[in-house]
């Protein structure tokens, strides 16, 4: 059985990076900025479970074996590299 994961971050600080990285910011990172106002968004649903997701190309690791087995290898702290979709992409 696994065990929940959870982030616990403090709400202040993470209001205070979104400041920071917002187009008027002292470090405006757009990419940045918005991965941060995705964790404040799951933070104030605190009563909904998230899982997070992650695809490369047209594979993911729901559907398939191939790309689930890598994400492991890669939890294990495993070198493994994803071929295809990623090499398209060069």
């Amino acid at each position: 059985m696994s065990v929940p994961r959870e982030f616990v971050l403090d709400e202040k600080l993470l209001d205070e990076a979104i400041a920071l990285t917002d187009v008027d910011g002292e470090m405006a990172h757009k990419a940045i900025h918005h991965l941060l106002r995705q964790l404040l968004t799951m933070g104030l649903a605190h009563r909904d479970q998230w899982f997070v997701r992650l695809f490369n190309g047209d594979s993911d690791a729901e559907i398939d074996p191939d790309y689930a087995e890598h994400l492991d290898r890669r939890n294990c702290g495993l070198v493994s590299e994803w071929g295809r979709p990623h090499e398209e992409e060069r």
